[in-house]
This record gives C-alpha cells, sequence and structure tokens, in this order.
C-alpha cells in the first residue's frame, strides 16, 4: 500500500520511525493565489521572492487594492504565512523542533527573523483593513479576491472548488493565478517545500478484536482510495494522495490546477503538517491566540517567542 501513495503523506502518520495511521483521501497544500487581471491593471508580475511580495504592497495599495485577502479572525488563517516563512527562512528543522518539544525551540534565529517580516508586512497594509474582523468559514476572504477587492491569497486548495462555484467567471474565465509560496532572500528552505495538509489519517484502535483488526487490515488494502474513489475525487478538483493520479487529469476541466497541485506534493522536499494540527491542543490554543495578537501588533515577536517557550511540550 505505502508504494502507491505519496510519500509525504506518511510524515505526519510517523513517529519514532513506526507509521501510526494510514494516510487517505486528498492532499492539502497551502497555496498563493493571486488575481490575474488586478496583476494586469498594474502591470506587475507574481512575486518571486519576499522582497517582490513587498514591493507589490505600495504598488496595489496606491491602486486603492488590498495587497492580501486574510480571514484574521479565524486565525489559523493567519498561521499559514508563519508557517511558510519560518520554512522558507530556516528550513522545516525549525518548526520540527518545536513539534520535537526541545527546550526554546522557538528561539530560533529564523523564528525571530520570519516573525519580525511578518510584522513588517503588517506595518505597510499588506492585508485588508479589518482583517481581524473577517472569517473563514463564510468564505469571505475568498470573495475579497475573486470580486476583485483584494490581490493575492494564501490559503489552502480546498478553496479552489468554492470559488469556481461562487466567483462567477473568475475561475472558468482564467483569471485564477496560483503558485508555491516564494523563497525568502538568503533563506535555507527548498523552494519546492509546502505546508499544509498531507493528506487525511485512519488508524486502528489498539482496542479492536483481533477480528476486528484484520478487516481493517483489508479494508486498509483494497478499499482506501480505490479505482473508483479517484476517479470521484478528481472529478470534484481534488488531488488524490496516489502516484500516478495525474494520468487520470486529462479529461477534467480543471487539468491544470490538478497538475499543479499534484506536482506541488509529490515533488516537495518536505511537506510539514498544518501547526494546529500537529500540537497539542493546549499548545495549538496558545499557539492561535498568540499569532493572532502578532498580526494585531499588540505583542512583539520576542514576546511571541517568550509566550510559546512556555508551553513547549504541554
Amino acid at each position: 500500500m505505502k508504494d502507491r501513495l505519496f510519500p509525504s503523506s506518511f510524515g505526519a502518520a510517523t513517529v519514532d520511525g513506526k507509521i501510526y495511521a494510514m494516510p487517505c483521501e486528498t492532499v492539502a497544500p497551502i497555496v498563493l493565489f493571486y488575481n490575474k487581471k488586478l496583476f494586469d491593471k498594474i502591470g506587475a508580475k507574481p512575486p518571486q521572492s519576499w522582497g517582490d511580495i513587498m514591493d507589490l504592497v505600495p504598488k496595489f495599495n496606491a491602486a486603492g487594492i488590498a495587497p492580501f485577502s486574510l480571514a484574521g479572525q479565524s486565525r489559523w488563517t493567519n498561521m499559514m504565512w508563519l508557517e511558510f516563512l519560518f520554512d522558507r527562512i530556516g528550513g522545516p528543522e525549525v518548526f520540527q523542533a518545536v513539534f520535537d518539544a526541545k527546550k526554546d525551540a522557538w528561539s530560533h534565529p529564523a523564528a525571530l527573523d520570519a516573525l519580525t517580516k511578518l510584522q513588517e508586512l503588517v506595518k505597510a497594509d499588506g492585508f485588508i483593513k479589518g482583517f481581524s474582523s473577517i472569517t473563514a468559514d463564510s468564505n469571505a476572504d475568498q470573495a475579497l479576491l475573486y470580486t476583485g477587492k483584494a490581490a493575492m491569497m494564501l490559503h489552502g486548495t480546498w478553496t479552489y472548488g468554492s470559488m469556481s462555484t461562487d466567483g462567477g467567471d473568475f475561475v472558468s474565465g482564467g483569471n485564477l493565478g496560483y503558485m508555491n509560496f516564494p523563497p525568502v532572500e538568503g533563506g535555507k528552505g527548498d523552494p519546492s517545500n509546502t505546508v499544509g495538509n498531507p493528506g487525511q489519517y485512519l488508524s486502528i484502535s489498539s482496542k479492536a478484536t483481533a477480528e476486528q483488526k484484520e478487516i481493517a487490515k483489508k479494508f486498509f488494502a483494497t478499499g482506501v482510495l480505490s479505482d473508483q474513489e479517484v476517479k470521484e475525487w478528481v472529478g470534484i478538483g481534488s488531488v488524490p494522495i496516489v502516484k500516478g493520479a495525474d494520468s487520470s487529469f486529462a479529461s477534467s476541466k480543471d487539468a491544470d490546477w490538478l497538475k499543479f497541485v499534484y506536482g506541488v506534493a509529490s515533488e516537495a522536499k518536505s511537506f510539514a503538517q498544518s501547526w494546529d494540527q500537529a500540537l497539542s491542543p493546549t499548545a495549538a490554543e496558545v499557539l492561535l491566540d498568540n499569532i493572532a495578537k502578532l498580526f494585531q501588533l499588540s505583542i512583539t515577536p520576542q514576546q511571541f517567542v517568550s509566550n510559546m517557550n512556555a508551553v513547549i511540550g504541554s
């Protein structure tokens, strides 16, 4: 079974070299979406570096367009920015040290650099005004992108389907652009790295009877991501975590999108799981609370580091 699936999907299911869960369903990396019409309007190209992002901010603001849409009230949407900045600046080992509960792991120089850069983007009016009162559950952040109020949006690939459905001809008319998050100048992270959800996961309870375990194993071997299931996922614009699934993309109206997501997921040197999923519920809640404060500029990067170091391993 393992040989059929994306190698990257097993990382979040592996502890001390042992696999504790069966990856299933689809891959959902976080990607940088952009409105092609708005880039044409100001005569700009998609950012190829963090420096480009910071250069684009005043240009879009001058044109009365918010550089980035963000549903800040949901908090986890803010988190995606730090996940990429930590990776692009310091590589996946920076957050891995937090996950491994190493003392003062948040004090890594790359972490402070990332936190500082993020607040520089906030101070430069990189995000739409009032972002802290916008929610992701209502898809309001997506609407800002496809109605032309915001030029870019960092979000999960799962938003593609709803933008296709709700955005009129925004997607079907070829106005939606997408790319992996660009590198940060001088950063150590591989530009192919991604973050998000490497897959969904199934486990067998240790309390199951021997008969139940055998039934579950049989299901894992034959029922998870069958050829029919793969076909159905592709049919709704999603990429199942199966090697070679791209052979069924050609006939899809979303072929270019599917190929892009498949490439990001299958070629990533590192595919980090969303931080709030990787950490314990206690640490995740403190993380989300402090990220919200960081974006609201009510705490400094150093205060963020101190607050998060205090809950390592909790």
